[in-house]
């Protein structure tokens, strides 16, 4: 299998070296590795362990596994490995055929640096000091993702996301430094600026854009704030907007803690006219409690069902089941992360309503979207 796979990779262009035991392979890692294709189940030591070392040791290698083991080990071990930071190219399961690896050895890497890496080297930024800064110097802002009826090609609404344009680092995303502002107690600040923002935002979009509504996140840490709906909707009024301009996006991991608050909010949320989304579903605890619980209108595919259930079958029955499930309780059911056209063919043929992903739109100022 070493000699299989060198050979693989010496005729697309690499210098491949190979490794049957684990000191070998220790050895034979280096700084300009960039590609590590792993056999799960090797003498001695797991691939498992393997992935664990390489996670420790914040190596910024892809990975590409192997394994003749049963399909849904390999796809966990895929998972696990993106858990710990480490960047998967790709996931394949015995007997494999040498074109086909060649095939994904010859794709060019993606560029995405080690999230675990790129973590913590924003962690540092990201203290107390610099997000009060960020407040205070105006840098952060607001990003929207379109997001299209399936069936009609239509623009249906947007999603905001925020972005903080930082003074010594590259634009960041929201998940480099939510945790930051949520342990710091300035969450809720970042919210109202966030709401601000899309209304002053809507005021300058063209009417097709602007008649949509516009779904934010919300942390479970704002959810305990009893007096959240009516604040919320004042800021939009007296910004003369309305309470059907904004869907609220809550996690539900984010319902589990201080239920009860969460569940008086949101209901009221509802009757004020706000409407809700339950993100990320399938990642959270105890699922199906929350679609009973929850009085959302709309529930968000995970983005790793939608990007894994062409090759992951598990994934694909997950997408279609959801789908029918919420389409039984009278919700809309919206895919994050659709990147190709094969991805969007499945969610037309599964009857998903709505779509969101590079392939339609990355994130940016809004200019004049109307269709796909």
């Amino acid at each position: 299998m070493c000699a299989f796979i060198t050979h693989a990779a010496a005729s697309v262009g690499y210098a491949a070296v190979s490794a049957t035991e684990f000191a070998g392979f220790k050895a034979s890692l280096t700084a300009e590795t960039s590609v590590v294709v792993l056999d799960l189940m090797m003498p001695g030591v797991d691939g498992i362990q393997v992935l664990r070392y390489l996670s420790d040791q914040r190596y910024l290698s892809e990975v590409i596994l192997i394994s003749g083991y049963d399909k849904k080990v390999l796809n966990v071990a895929a998972q696990l490995a993106k858990t710990l930071g480490l960047n998967v190219r790709a996931s394949i399961q015995k007997p494999i055929k040498l074109d086909d690896l060649r095939e994904i050895l010859a794709k060019p890497a993606d560029g995405k640096q080690n999230s675990l890496t790129d973590e913590v080297g924003v962690r540092a930024f990201a203290d107390q000091g610099s997000i009060r800064q960020a407040i205070t110097d105006d840098q952060l802002l607001v990003h929207y993702q379109p997001q299209f009826e399936i069936r009609t090609r239509k623009l249906t609404g947007v999603e905001a996301l925020v972005r903080w344009r930082h003074p010594r680092r590259a634009l960041l995303p929201a998940a480099a430094f939510i945790e930051a502002f949520e342990t710091s107690g300035l969450i809720d600040e970042l919210t109202w600026i966030v709401v601000r923002k899309i209304l002053t935002d809507k005021r300058k979009w063209s009417s097709d854009v602007a008649r949509v509504p516009v779904s934010m996140n919300v942390s479970a840490l704002s959810l305990r704030d009893l007096s959240l709906p009516e604040k919320l909707l004042a800021v939009i009024e007296d910004h003369g907007g309305t309470a059907s301009d904004f869907v609220l996006e809550i996690t539900e991991s984010g319902l589990v803690k201080h239920l009860h608050t969460a569940l008086d909010i949101l209901a009221r949320m509802r009757l004020k006219g706000l409407h809700l989304s339950i993100d990320d579903f399938g990642t959270g605890y105890a699922m199906m409690q929350q679609l009973q619980r929850v009085p959302a209108r709309e529930l968000k595919l995970d983005i790793t069902f939608v990007q894994s259930m062409l090759i992951d079958e598990s994934a694909d029955v997950i997408v279609r089941k959801t789908i029918e499930l919420a389409h039984d309780l009278d919700m809309f059911v919206v895919a994050e992360g659709v990147e190709t056209m094969d991805q969007l063919n499945r969610l037309s043929e599964y009857g998903c309503d709505v779509a969101q992903g590079y392939l339609l739109g990355r994130p940016g100022p809004i200019t004049g979207l109307t269709q796909i």
